[in-house]
């Protein structure tokens, strides 16, 4: 689970460390500062006697930059004030919710071939945009990523009656060996999918991150970066041939 993306929200002027969606390798840095209004309702009634400051509601926006490859990511959300208490008394925090990033977050970042289909990419960065706001319909476009993920597996979504075959049953399909250790794990995005669509229960953030890291689980048992194993066998074999770095007459 990626842990970095468990908290909803955070204090201002303590971001998240946050990884970039380009390089996946430098940490986002706030540039300048984030730009925060009141809503309507806050600006309405903060002059009223009963209004405290814990009523207040915010949007805001920010520009965070990449510390190693100079991608700059758009952030956007809601923001709330929350009284806090300590030794010295307390105070107010600003507390920000971002909900939504662009270009997106990576979730996850899957150590797969280039055989993946197109589409399960396009569908898998279209559950990163949501990931934010919108836990349910998040959890949807995992759901149909896996449907393609079927498609590049070569199993039909055509019954012999022509018509169209449930997820179960091409799920069910998979007979491959190599293929069985991931059935269950792709009707269990199957099921998490459904509670999205239906709207029966509100997902937790911890519930939705570990329904990425089944999918990531599935990709890279589907579609194994092969070319990485090679790589590395190759050198792994020469080294025992040579019986180290280099071949002993050579040194």
């Amino acid at each position: 689970m990626n842990n970095k993306y468990l908290t909803k929200n955070f204090i201002m002027g303590q971001e998240p460390r946050w990884h970039c969606p380009s390089c996946d390798i430098g940490i986002l840095k706030l540039v300048n500062k984030f730009l925060i209004h009141s809503d309507a309702a806050t600006q309405k009634d903060s002059n009223e006697e009963w209004f405290e400051p814990e009523y207040s509601r915010y949007v805001f926006t920010g520009i965070l930059g990449c510390e190693n490859c100079s991608e700059f990511v758009v952030v956007t959300g809601v923001g709330n004030i929350e009284e806090y208490y300590d030794e010295e008394g307390g105070g107010y925090d600003t507390i920000l919710t971002p909900k939504f990033f662009q270009p997106p977050l990576k979730i996850i970042n899957p150590n797969v071939s280039s055989e993946v289909p197109p589409d399960v990419m396009m569908h898998l960065e279209q559950a990163f945009q949501i990931f934010w706001s919108d836990s349910g319909s998040c959890v949807n476009r995992l759901r149909t990523s896996i449907e393609y993920l079927l498609d590049g597996l070569g199993v039909t979504r055509i019954n012999a009656n022509g018509g169209r075959l449930a997820l179960a049953h091409r799920i069910n399909q998979l007979s491959d060996p190599k293929h069985l250790e991931v059935k269950d794990a792709l009707n269990s995005i199957r099921h998490m999918g459904n509670d999205g669509s239906h709207g029966s229960i509100d997902i937790e953030r911890e519930e939705l991150l570990q329904a990425f890291s089944v999918v990531n689980y599935c990709m890279q048992k589907l579609y194994p970066n092969i070319s990485e194993e090679v790589e590395v066998m190759t050198f792994v074999n020469k080294v025992n041939q040579q019986k180290g770095f280099r071949e002993k007459n050579q040194m």
